[in-house]
């Protein structure tokens, strides 16, 4: 039984909303309701009634709350136990740890589901905003003067449309003593409004794509890979802020593009995410020294992403390497 479940099973409980719920555990209601529903099968019990206003506890339900809270709770002692045993020897080891991570990891967001422990445990942490060439320089740079107490890491999107840069970076990476490991691969979706006639396309071409305002995401490599593979014509806006991006879709001024692994979380409200005829993909990975991998914050981190990522893999918009 996956404690995460019964998270989410105590968050609607006490919300008495999939949505409420949804929208603290950072997914989709759709989400939050297989989650549920997969509980509920493994228990053989409905634990809630649902209408279309609200969800209230069945009996079954209301036996097993204070159980689930208890085993949740037990499951955060042995959790902060564990850390605070470690948490000596990860200071003198790992007095601060930074991550550079490409914009990707914000707007996927691959960035929530690693944030929901007690890091401050390993001493200072740092997740900084970056895009991948930089981190790339940034490790590299830092891999000179590397200090041991400090444990640095990268968070890269690689897009395939460059290919030979990509190879290039990563053996940069390697030759100053870094791993690099990929995570995960997945596309981008254009993001169009839902009361489009395009909203009910089962695909887009570049043909259609390109017949609209663009807005894309700036200082990282969606402006680049849309330039390349629709063409920088119809790029009506770059900007970082992903809201004010899905705020002009939702308006109908212009289309924007959705990372596969975001529609985890759902769209934002009055949009639809329709795939490409002729899809990119964007892997992404964790480059990072051996030991990183093996101990501390990045390893928590990845386990942390594997965990959450793996309920959703079949549903084909990403895959985990």
């Amino acid at each position: 039984m996956q404690t995460d479940y019964l998270r989410y099973f105590i968050d609607v409980a006490t919300l008495g909303s999939m949505s409420a719920a949804a929208k603290k555990n950072f997914m989709s209601p759709q989400g939050i309701s297989r989650s549920i529903s997969a509980l509920e099968s493994e228990l053989g019990c409905e634990l809630f009634q649902r209408d279309s206003n609200k969800v209230t506890l069945t009996r079954f339900g209301e036996r097993m709350l204070e159980d689930a809270r208890e085993l949740v709770a037990h499951e955060n002692r042995i959790r902060r136990t564990v850390l605070e045993l470690n948490s000596d020897n990860l200071k003198k080891r790992r007095t601060q740890f930074t991550c550079y991570c490409s914009p990707i990891f914000f707007d996927t967001p691959l960035f929530f589901p690693m944030s929901g422990y007690n890091i401050a445990l390993y001493g200072k942490v740092q997740f900084l905003q970056r895009s991948t060439p930089h981190v790339v320089d940034l490790l590299v740079d830092a891999a000179r003067v590397m200090q041991p107490e400090i444990v640095m890491a990268g968070g890269l999107g690689l897009f395939d449309l460059f290919e030979d840069e990509n190879a290039v970076m990563v053996q940069r990476l390697v030759d100053a003593g870094y791993e690099y490991r990929p995570f995960m691969r997945t596309r981008d979706y254009v993001l169009v409004p839902a009361f489009s006639t395009l909203a009910n396309a089962q695909e887009l071409t570049k043909a259609e794509i390109r017949s609209h305002n663009l807005a894309v995401a700036a200082s990282g490599g969606m402006e680049r890979a849309i330039s390349r593979h629709i063409g920088s014509d119809s790029i009506y806006v770059s900007s970082g802020d992903s809201s004010f991006r899905s705020h002009l879709c939702r308006m109908g001024e212009a289309l924007t593009f959705i990372p596969g692994a975001a529609l985890v979380f759902g769209t934002p409200e009055g949009t639809v995410a329709v795939p490409m005829a002729d899809p990119y993909t964007i892997e992404i990975g964790f480059a990072a020294r051996m030991s990183a991998f093996e101990d501390g914050v990045l390893a928590d981190a990845i386990e942390r992403l594997t965990t959450f990522y793996s309920q959703y893999q079949d549903e084909g918009a990403f895959e985990l390497v």
